[in-house]
C-alpha cells in the first residue's frame, strides 16, 4: 500500500500527497473533523485534482508527522 506523503513544507503549513485509491475523501474528512474539534489544525485545503491536501497548523500544539498520522489511519482504515 502507497503512504501519505510530504510534498512540500512551510512553518506551520504541509503539503500531503495522498495516493489515488486510498481514501483521499476519508483523508480531507479526517483532518476537516480533527481541524473541527481541536485548537491544532486551523485549516485543511484538498486539491482532488492532484489528490493533495494543503494543512495549516500550530506546530507549538501538533507536529507535521501527527498531521500524516491522522490523514493516513483514515486511509488505511477505509483500505481494509
Amino acid at each position: 500500500m502507497q503512504k501519505i506523503v510530504v510534498k512540500h513544507r512551510l512553518p506551520d503549513r504541509v503539503r500531503l500527497k495522498v495516493p489515488t485509491g486510498s481514501g483521499f475523501e476519508s483523508a480531507v474528512c479526517r483532518l476537516s473533523e480533527y481541524a473541527d474539534n481541536s485548537e491544532g489544525i486551523h485549516w485543511v485545503r484538498p486539491n482532488q485534482v492532484c489528490s493533495g491536501l494543503v494543512v495549516r497548523f500550530d506546530s507549538s500544539l501538533i507536529s507535521e508527522s501527527e498531521i500524516v498520522r491522522i490523514a493516513g489511519a483514515q486511509s488505511e482504515a477505509r483500505a481494509e
